[in-house]
């Protein structure tokens, strides 16, 4: 829908009509989510020929309840957005949302990353090649360390917020101001 086809619509058509595009976005969101949970886990589940020791296991665990917590998440909004009466609270319940996506998905690459067995392996069963597990760890370390700073400096590492959530919020917070 453009823009100006969305500025004739009533008041309650137009509250209607973005709740059904922050329904769609939060099912979008649930379906990447899942997937992405199931690979993952699928992976870890077959990938039998690494010793798995507790610290790598503890932080693949984090990624796995960070992911876990993105589809806990869309269904909580899922469920709210059917008693969502005004769109301050479609604003309210749709930033809260984002914002816990936002930080779940940083958890859960950032427990991935750290908690890869294969690099906890090589770590554990220091051999001659040093060299290129030295190489491994400077990059894991430079990676870990572009997130954490593109967390607290506004994503600036991929933009997390989409063109659709923009629009999303934007239109929402002109129903609010029309008030």
């Amino acid at each position: 829908m453009k823009l100006d086809e969305f500025y004739n619509l009533s008041r309650e058509e137009s509250f209607e009509r973005i709740k059904g595009e922050c329904r769609s976005q939060a099912i979008k969101s649930l379906c990447k989510g899942g997937m992405i949970l199931f690979v993952i886990i699928s992976i870890t589940i077959t990938w039998s020929d690494v010793d798995l020791r507790i610290v790598p296991v503890c932080l693949l665990a984090v990624g796995y309840l960070a992911l876990a917590w993105i589809v806990v998440n869309n269904l909580w909004f899922l469920m709210r957005l059917h008693d969502t009466a005004t769109p301050e609270q479609l604003l309210h319940f749709y930033k809260k949302r984002y914002s816990h996506e936002r930080n779940a998905t940083y958890l859960a690459i950032l427990g991935i990353i750290i908690g890869n067995p294969s690099i906890w392996n090589d770590i554990i069963n220091l051999d001659f090649t040093w060299t290129w597990i030295f190489v491994r760890l400077i990059n894991t370390a430079i990676l870990i360390a572009l997130l954490i700073y593109s967390y607290f400096h506004g994503d600036i590492i991929w933009s997390f917020m989409t063109r659709r959530d923009e629009e999303i919020i934007d239109r929402l917070e002109d129903l609010v101001g029309e008030e």
